[in-house]
Formats: C-alpha cells, structure tokens, sequence
C-alpha cells in the first residue's frame, strides 16, 4: 500500500489579506485508521459526509472578509481516500451540504440542489501503477462563496450544522474503486487487532445528527445532484459499533481550535500521551493524544467504558482533556484558552456570540473570530502558553483522583473550549480567536 501526497492547489490571497496562511483546523489530529468504508453504500453513487454539529462546534469557520462574523467560509479540504486497484484511474468530487430546514439534524438532500453549498468537477486520482490498493493522501484547495450562519429562529443543537464530503462514483467496491478512510469506535466483543476507539460514554446520547458521518444518494454522472433520497446515517443510534469519522480536515482562513483527549487505550495509539512533544510541520498534536469527534470529543474521565468491556488486557481508562490551537500566522505569540460551562450569550449574532473586532481595546482591522464561550463564568479557567514555531499551542487539563471522583459523581457535563492568539507587538492588541469547542463528559 502506497501513500501519495497531491497538493492540487496555491492559495493567493489578495486585499485586505494579503500575507495570510490558512490554517488546517485539526479534527482529524491524533488520528488511526480503522477500516475504509463508504459508509454502507458499497455500489452506488454517494455522497459520504463528515457531520460538523453545533452541537460539537461553534464559529469555528468565520469567513473573515465579513465584519459581523456572521458567514462561514472555507478554502480546501485534506482526506484520505483508497483506491483499491490503483492502476485504475478513479474520479471523485468534494462537496459541502447545509442542514436541512425541515429536518434539523440531517443534510438537505433537496433533488433540486438547493441543499447544496458547494461541489466540485469530477477529480481524478493520481497516476499510479500499482496493481493492490492505494491511499492518497489529497490536499484540495476550493473557493466555494461564503454562506450565511443559520442560527434559526432560537439557536438549538442543529442550527447552522455543515456537512462535508466526498462523492464517490459507483463501482464494484470493494473489487475495485474509491473508498475512505475513517475512525470507527470500539464494538463490544472486538478481538481483532485494527485500531478502535473506546468512545466515552456521551458519545450514545448524540441528538439532532444521528451519527458522525451520513450519505446521501446522487445521481452520478459529471455534475451529480441528490437523488431526493432520505440521508442515510449507518448503524442505529445509541448502538455502539457504527460511529465513525471521515479522515477529513478542513482548510480555513481562521484559527484553528480543537479538544484534545489524552487516553491511556491500547487500540487506539494515537491517542495515547506522546512522552517527548514534537515540534515540526507535520506534527498536529504535539503532545500527542486525539482530536477526533470520538474520544477527543467524548472522553472517558473515569472508567465509564469499563462496563463494555473494553478489549482485552486494557488498562483503566483515566482520560485527560485539553486544547489545541493552531495559529500559522502567528508563532510565538501568546496563546489565551479558556475553559468554561457554557456558552456567550447575548451577543450581537444570532447565537449570542460577539465578533472580537467589536470589543473595545481590540484591534478592530485585523483582530478576527468570534467570543463564544461565557467568559464572566468565575467557574471557569484559563490557561496561558504560547504558540510553537508553527503556531500550534496545546494546553493539557490533568485531572486527579478528587476531580475525576467528582465528575463521576457529577453525571453528564458539557465543557466549553475557546482559544485566542494575541499579538501584543500591535496598538491596540490583534486578537485572533479559535471556534468554540464542547467535550462532553
């Protein structure tokens, strides 16, 4: 099996940013392969998509020309995708939903395409010789226009959720074709040896999405639409199994902000403490653990899993929890996470979020995001670091035996994650801020 790196694009960006990077916003950091799937959609023409809940993430892909902060944008993706015969050419498209009006929580999969952010023109995949199966490792970039935040009438947990993709072409999969490369969390009774993730507990109460990745049926060809098929969401919901992650990282012009989980699992070893923290380019999470939506958003503070039972010889689980930024604009600058149990509310956007530009003693040009994480909760805590040579900041959380007793005793808990990277070098200060994250204990 043969990895192949395509870069596809040269961001230029011009006006009123003209020296800046975007940056990759680390959902897939920390990050083991389970199985490539479609999905449950093996001979058809579909549309697998990552699921980005508000449930999960808030302003987490501002569009930064837009001074109310009130769109999102995005200019490329990165994903892996398998061929399974490489000497057989393969085409594909990338393609972003919004959520559907009338079922919140799923894509709109409309047959007229109105559901429809954005998609590509058929890609092809790399040249190759081989006769076995190959994964490319593919950076895209795309200029999809901006689209407006959906807050909805009242901000509930799927307003303005975003999905994003890959559509595959139909096939003789698995004999030959195009499958992806996903997470997929622990089954009960697994004794098999590919890596598996001991999701925590929250992970069986998700509502509004049904899963982490749905399909939607298309009609193929060289400019595929919705077949006006229901979305399918594989597995049942509440059943453990059946979650899973596309190996799917979105390019932005914001500041990337994710959850970390630091696990103790052993068949998931990325997610495990890295002993020396790496500092280099390619490096997502330098201390190591996962930022996944499995256990990087639901982690396992207190042996919750230990009831599964998790695979065999597997120690306690004693999970710690943290943050990770990702700023390539600004190295070594000072770096703000806050922890928090809930979010702004009663700002000027529709979520109650406030852009940074708008707060007084900021740099109103250059300074970009929006606050929303509550930040008068005196519950609430802040950590200070700075950003490495390229503009990574984790943050670890340690948690005792008296904290994780308490949470355990506590029950279900949402924790609130916002990071922001200050340039004091300007007057007044430039203030770039991540998305807001949710951990849920």
């Amino acid at each position: 099996m043969r990895s192949t790196l395509a870069f596809a694009f040269a961001l230029s960006l011009t006006g009123s940013l003209p020296a800046q990077l975007a940056n990759f916003l680390g959902f897939n950091g920390g990050f083991d392969v389970s199985y490539t799937d479609r999905a449950g959609v093996n001979a058809l023409d579909v549309d697998v998509l990552q699921v980005f809940a508000t449930r999960d993430y808030r302003s987490w892909m501002i569009n930064p020309t837009d001074p109310l902060s009130t769109s999102k944008r995005l200019v490329g993706l990165r994903f892996a995708v398998q061929d399974q015969l490489g000497n057989t050419a393969e085409q594909y498209t990338l393609v972003g939903y919004k959520d559907d009006p009338i079922a919140p929580g799923q894509p709109d999969a409309n047959a007229n395409g109105t559901g429809v952010w954005f998609r590509t023109g058929l890609i092809n995949t790399p040249p190759s010789t081989a006769t076995t199966a190959v994964v490319f490792t593919i950076t895209y970039g795309i200029n999809p226009p901006a689209t407006s935040m959906n807050y909805g009438t009242s901000h509930g947990a799927s307003d303005d959720n975003v999905y994003l993709g890959i559509g595959l072409r139909s096939g003789t999969w698995p004999a030959d074709g195009l499958g992806c490369h996903m997470a997929f969390d622990f089954n009960v009774g697994n004794v098999g040896t590919n890596s598996l993730d001991v999701v925590g507990p929250r992970i069986t109460t998700i509502t509004g999405p049904q899963n982490l990745v749905c399909t939607v049926a298309t009609t193929g060809g060289a400019a595929p639409v919705p077949t006006g098929q229901v979305p399918g969401f594989p597995g049942t919901v509440g059943a453990r199994g059946a979650y899973r992650q596309l190996n799917l990282d979105v390019l932005a012009l914001t500041t990337g902000g994710v959850a970390v989980t630091q696990t103790n699992q052993i068949r998931y070893p990325s997610s495990n403490v890295r002993a020396v923290p790496l500092i280099n380019a390619t490096t997502q999470v330098p201390l190591g653990g996962t930022t996944n939506m499995l256990s990087g958003q639901h982690p396992d503070v207190n042996d919750a899993t230990g009831l599964l039972p998790p695979p065999a010889g597997a120690p306690a689980r004693v999970d710690d929890i943290g943050f990770l930024i990702t700023e390539r604009n600004r190295p070594n600058s000072l770096a703000v996470i806050r922890l928090a149990f809930g979010p702004l509310v009663g700002g000027t956007n529709g979520d109650g979020s406030i852009p940074v530009a708008f707060i007084p003693g900021f740099n109103a040009a250059t300074s970009t995001g929006n606050v929303c994480i509550d930040l008068a909760d005196p519950s609430a805590f802040t950590l200070i670091g700075f950003t490495d040579v390229n503009g990574r900041c984790q943050q670890t959380f340690p948690l005792g035996a008296p904290a994780r007793a308490f949470l355990a005793s506590y029950g279900a808990l949402d924790l609130h994650w916002q990071g922001f990277v200050v340039n004091l070098a300007t007057s007044p200060s430039e203030v770039k801020a991540t998305g807001c994250v949710v951990q849920h204990l």
